[in-house]
């Protein structure tokens, strides 16, 4: 086997864990991107809120339910910072990030494993 098809085969191979981690930065109010997971494809925009808060709209769909779209809404402050996993996709952890007006959301695979077993 050539060194370069070595080489090719290894890309393949890590190929997949490249696409689980994707990432949006909105730079203005209503404007709007998507997160194209493995499983779950989540859309998302900001207004301007209450006392300079950004109001966060994510709407996510699973691939095992593709006709029930879910829906969060969160308020975000300058500097806010969190992450978190979705009820029933504990395999994607979710940051939303506010610093100064960039809003960005990031998606990456995790090997989360919960404390009750479930």
């Amino acid at each position: 086997m050539s060194t370069r098809l070595a080489i090719a085969a290894v890309l393949a191979a890590l190929a997949p864990a490249a696409v689980l981690a994707d990432s949006v930065t909105l730079t203005a109010p209503n404007s709007g991107a998507t997160l194209q997971g493995e499983a779950v494809d989540m859309s998302v925009y900001f207004t301007d809120g209450a006392d300079g808060a950004y109001e966060v709209v994510a709407t996510y769909v699973s691939d095992a339910a593709p006709g029930e779209p879910q829906h969060l809404i969160m308020a975000l402050g300058e500097g806010d910072d969190v992450s978190f996993s979705l009820p029933g996709h504990a395999g994607t952890l979710y940051n939303f990030q506010r610093d100064g007006g960039i809003l960005t959301v990031t998606g990456q695979a995790t090997t989360f494993a919960p404390l009750n077993g479930s």
